[in-house]
Protein backbone atom coordinates (compact mmCIF):
# COMPACT_ATOMS: atom_id res chain seq x y z
CA UNK A 1 0.00 0.00 0.00
CA UNK A 2 1.18 3.43 -1.12
CA UNK A 3 1.52 6.02 2.28
CA UNK A 4 0.24 9.19 0.93
CA UNK A 5 0.69 10.95 4.13
CA UNK A 6 3.81 12.58 3.61
CA UNK A 7 3.42 13.73 0.03
CA UNK A 8 0.09 15.27 1.11
CA UNK A 9 1.85 17.03 3.78
CA UNK A 10 5.00 18.60 1.24
CA UNK A 11 2.12 19.56 -0.74
CA UNK A 12 -0.01 21.68 1.48
CA UNK A 13 3.72 23.04 2.97
CA UNK A 14 4.33 23.92 -1.20
CA UNK A 15 1.00 25.91 -0.90
CA UNK A 16 1.61 27.71 2.09
CA UNK A 17 4.97 29.12 0.93
CA UNK A 18 3.47 29.56 -2.48
CA UNK A 19 0.73 31.79 -0.64
CA UNK A 20 2.85 33.36 1.18
CA UNK A 21 4.98 34.38 -1.25
CA UNK A 22 2.43 35.93 -3.38
CA UNK A 23 0.99 38.06 -0.25
CA UNK A 24 4.49 39.26 -0.08
CA UNK A 25 4.90 40.39 -3.32
CA UNK A 26 1.44 42.25 -3.76
CA UNK A 27 2.13 43.67 -0.32
CA UNK A 28 5.48 45.13 -2.00
CA UNK A 29 3.79 45.86 -5.28
CA UNK A 30 0.71 48.24 -3.42
CA UNK A 31 3.27 50.15 -0.93
CA UNK A 32 5.84 50.90 -4.48
CA UNK A 33 2.69 51.91 -5.93
CA UNK A 34 1.54 54.48 -2.78
CA UNK A 35 5.63 55.66 -2.83
CA UNK A 36 4.90 56.56 -6.49
CA UNK A 37 1.85 58.13 -5.91
CA UNK A 38 3.26 60.38 -3.37
CA UNK A 39 6.30 60.88 -5.14
CA UNK A 40 3.94 62.10 -8.22
CA UNK A 41 1.54 64.16 -6.34
CA UNK A 42 2.67 67.49 -6.80
CA UNK A 43 -0.43 69.18 -6.60
CA UNK A 44 0.66 71.88 -4.08
CA UNK A 45 4.61 71.62 -5.33
CA UNK A 46 6.16 74.89 -6.16
CA UNK A 47 8.42 76.12 -3.91
CA UNK A 48 12.14 77.27 -4.46
CA UNK A 49 15.75 75.62 -3.74
CA UNK A 50 16.07 76.88 -0.16
CA UNK A 51 18.24 80.33 -0.64
CA UNK A 52 17.15 81.23 -3.79
CA UNK A 53 15.03 84.29 -3.97
CA UNK A 54 14.68 84.31 -8.08
CA UNK A 55 16.66 87.35 -8.66
CA UNK A 56 18.26 88.06 -12.02
CA UNK A 57 20.38 90.63 -12.40
CA UNK A 58 21.62 92.63 -15.39
CA UNK A 59 24.02 94.92 -14.70
CA UNK A 60 25.78 96.14 -11.25
CA UNK A 61 24.30 94.34 -8.65
CA UNK A 62 24.78 97.45 -6.24
CA UNK A 63 23.28 100.14 -8.49
CA UNK A 64 20.34 97.97 -9.30
CA UNK A 65 19.50 97.35 -5.72
CA UNK A 66 19.73 100.76 -4.24
CA UNK A 67 16.68 102.36 -3.16
CA UNK A 68 15.82 105.77 -3.23
CA UNK A 69 13.48 107.30 -1.36
CA UNK A 70 11.17 108.59 -4.45
CA UNK A 71 10.59 105.03 -4.65
CA UNK A 72 9.93 104.29 -0.82
CA UNK A 73 7.78 107.38 -0.69
CA UNK A 74 5.21 107.86 -4.15
CA UNK A 75 2.87 110.56 -4.04
CA UNK A 76 -0.68 110.31 -2.67
CA UNK A 77 -2.33 110.19 -6.26
CA UNK A 78 0.62 108.78 -8.13
CA UNK A 79 0.13 106.06 -5.50
CA UNK A 80 -3.69 105.63 -5.71
CA UNK A 81 -3.57 105.45 -9.82
CA UNK A 82 -1.34 102.76 -9.12
CA UNK A 83 -3.43 100.63 -7.23
CA UNK A 84 -6.28 101.36 -9.21
CA UNK A 85 -5.11 101.02 -12.85
CA UNK A 86 -1.59 98.43 -12.19
CA UNK A 87 -0.66 95.44 -10.46
CA UNK A 88 1.17 96.08 -7.77
CA UNK A 89 3.82 93.42 -6.56
CA UNK A 90 3.60 92.59 -2.49
CA UNK A 91 5.45 90.21 -0.82
CA UNK A 92 4.15 88.78 2.26
CA UNK A 93 5.67 86.61 4.83
CA UNK A 94 4.85 82.93 6.36
CA UNK A 95 7.00 84.21 9.54
CA UNK A 96 7.55 81.24 11.66
CA UNK A 97 8.93 80.67 15.38
CA UNK A 98 8.75 77.59 17.55
CA UNK A 99 6.92 77.80 20.80
CA UNK A 100 8.64 77.75 23.32
CA UNK A 101 6.35 76.36 25.71
CA UNK A 102 4.87 73.65 22.96
CA UNK A 103 8.08 73.74 20.94
CA UNK A 104 5.58 73.69 18.24
CA UNK A 105 6.39 75.41 14.74
CA UNK A 106 3.64 78.04 14.41
CA UNK A 107 3.27 81.32 12.01
CA UNK A 108 2.10 84.64 12.49
CA UNK A 109 -1.39 86.09 11.05
CA UNK A 110 -2.38 89.75 11.12
CA UNK A 111 -5.84 91.31 11.60
CA UNK A 112 -5.49 93.74 8.54
CA UNK A 113 -7.21 97.39 9.32
CA UNK A 114 -7.63 98.42 5.64
CA UNK A 115 -8.85 97.19 2.17
CA UNK A 116 -8.06 94.94 0.42
CA UNK A 117 -9.18 92.65 2.66
CA UNK A 118 -9.83 94.42 5.49
CA UNK A 119 -11.00 92.26 8.59
CA UNK A 120 -9.27 89.23 8.01
CA UNK A 121 -6.61 87.48 9.12
CA UNK A 122 -3.37 87.74 6.66
CA UNK A 123 0.17 87.62 6.10
CA UNK A 124 2.22 90.74 7.33
CA UNK A 125 4.02 91.66 4.11
CA UNK A 126 3.40 94.41 1.32
CA UNK A 127 4.37 96.13 -1.49
CA UNK A 128 7.55 95.28 -3.24
CA UNK A 129 10.01 98.61 -3.82
CA UNK A 130 12.06 99.20 -6.70
CA UNK A 131 15.34 97.58 -6.23
CA UNK A 132 13.77 94.87 -3.69
CA UNK A 133 14.59 91.76 -3.86
CA UNK A 134 11.59 89.41 -2.73
CA UNK A 135 13.89 88.09 0.52
CA UNK A 136 14.99 92.29 0.99
CA UNK A 137 11.56 92.99 0.94
CA UNK A 138 9.97 90.47 3.05
CA UNK A 139 12.52 91.56 6.22
CA UNK A 140 11.62 95.08 5.39
CA UNK A 141 7.73 94.11 5.90
CA UNK A 142 8.52 92.01 9.21
CA UNK A 143 10.60 94.64 10.94
CA UNK A 144 7.91 97.54 10.11
CA UNK A 145 4.57 95.68 10.35
CA UNK A 146 6.07 93.05 13.43
CA UNK A 147 9.04 94.60 15.04
CA UNK A 148 10.91 90.84 14.87
CA UNK A 149 14.36 91.62 13.81
CA UNK A 150 16.30 88.61 14.18
CA UNK A 151 14.73 86.36 11.19
CA UNK A 152 16.18 84.80 8.45
CA UNK A 153 14.50 84.13 4.95
CA UNK A 154 14.58 80.76 3.89
CA UNK A 155 12.83 80.74 0.47
CA UNK A 156 9.95 81.60 -2.10
CA UNK A 157 6.71 79.12 -1.27
CA UNK A 158 5.04 80.27 -4.16
CA UNK A 159 3.59 83.33 -6.21
CA UNK A 160 0.02 84.79 -6.45
CA UNK A 161 -2.10 86.40 -8.23
CA UNK A 162 -4.91 88.17 -6.74
CA UNK A 163 -7.98 89.68 -7.45
CA UNK A 164 -9.70 91.87 -4.61
CA UNK A 165 -13.19 93.73 -5.44
CA UNK A 166 -12.04 96.88 -3.05
CA UNK A 167 -8.71 98.74 -1.89
CA UNK A 168 -8.19 101.32 0.19
CA UNK A 169 -7.62 104.08 -2.91
CA UNK A 170 -11.13 103.38 -4.26
CA UNK A 171 -13.35 106.72 -5.73
CA UNK A 172 -16.12 106.41 -7.32
CA UNK A 173 -15.09 105.69 -10.80
CA UNK A 174 -12.90 103.00 -9.52
CA UNK A 175 -12.19 100.52 -7.51
CA UNK A 176 -10.62 97.75 -6.69
CA UNK A 177 -6.86 96.61 -6.75
CA UNK A 178 -4.92 93.53 -8.10
CA UNK A 179 -1.84 92.48 -6.82
CA UNK A 180 1.14 89.58 -7.52
CA UNK A 181 1.72 88.15 -4.00
CA UNK A 182 5.48 86.10 -3.24
CA UNK A 183 5.13 84.11 -0.01
CA UNK A 184 8.29 84.13 1.37
CA UNK A 185 8.98 81.64 3.92
CA UNK A 186 10.73 83.58 6.64
CA UNK A 187 12.26 81.88 10.55
CA UNK A 188 12.31 83.71 13.83
CA UNK A 189 15.64 83.08 15.68
CA UNK A 190 14.76 81.74 19.39
CA UNK A 191 15.74 85.35 20.62
CA UNK A 192 12.02 86.46 19.04
CA UNK A 193 10.01 83.64 20.30
CA UNK A 194 9.03 85.07 23.43
CA UNK A 195 8.99 88.67 22.10
CA UNK A 196 5.59 90.56 21.81
CA UNK A 197 4.68 91.12 18.40
CA UNK A 198 4.67 95.04 17.53
CA UNK A 199 2.21 96.20 14.53
CA UNK A 200 2.15 99.17 12.46
CA UNK A 201 -1.07 100.58 11.60
CA UNK A 202 -1.66 98.32 8.70
CA UNK A 203 -2.88 95.60 11.59
CA UNK A 204 -5.08 95.76 14.45
CA UNK A 205 -4.39 92.64 15.77
CA UNK A 206 -1.83 89.51 15.81
CA UNK A 207 -1.99 85.62 16.74
CA UNK A 208 -0.01 82.53 16.18
CA UNK A 209 -1.71 79.59 14.20
CA UNK A 210 -0.30 76.29 13.70
CA UNK A 211 1.36 74.66 10.35
CA UNK A 212 -1.36 71.86 9.67
CA UNK A 213 -3.19 73.44 6.90
CA UNK A 214 -6.10 70.66 7.23
CA UNK A 215 -6.67 72.38 10.52
CA UNK A 216 -6.16 76.04 9.82
CA UNK A 217 -8.91 75.26 6.67
CA UNK A 218 -11.08 73.29 9.52
CA UNK A 219 -10.44 76.82 11.99
CA UNK A 220 -11.67 78.73 9.23
CA UNK A 221 -8.76 80.48 7.95
CA UNK A 222 -8.46 82.75 4.88
CA UNK A 223 -7.58 80.60 1.72
CA UNK A 224 -4.25 82.19 1.06
CA UNK A 225 -3.41 81.25 4.51
CA UNK A 226 -4.30 78.14 3.98
CA UNK A 227 -2.15 77.98 0.40
CA UNK A 228 0.83 79.23 2.13
CA UNK A 229 0.50 76.13 4.52
CA UNK A 230 -0.10 73.47 1.87
CA UNK A 231 2.88 74.48 -0.13
CA UNK A 232 4.90 74.38 2.55
CA UNK A 233 3.85 71.24 3.64
CA UNK A 234 4.24 70.05 -0.07
CA UNK A 235 7.91 71.05 0.04
CA UNK A 236 8.78 69.68 3.65
CA UNK A 237 6.22 67.03 5.25
CA UNK A 238 8.53 67.09 8.33
CA UNK A 239 8.80 70.91 8.83
CA UNK A 240 6.49 71.20 11.75
CA UNK A 241 8.16 67.49 13.74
Amino acid sequence: MTNNTSSGGRHISSLAVGLASFVAGMATTLLAVKIMERKHDRSNAGATVEGNDLSLYYGDVKELTTITDSRKYLPSDLYGNLVRDCVVCCVDCLLVRVNAETGKKECLLVLRSSEPVKGVWWLPGGRLLKGESFFAAAKRKALQETGLTNVTCVQVLGVWNTFFPTSNWDTEASKGTQTVNPIVLVECGNDNAGVDVKLDETSEEWRWIGLDPSEAEMNGEDKYVVQALLRLQAWNPSYNK
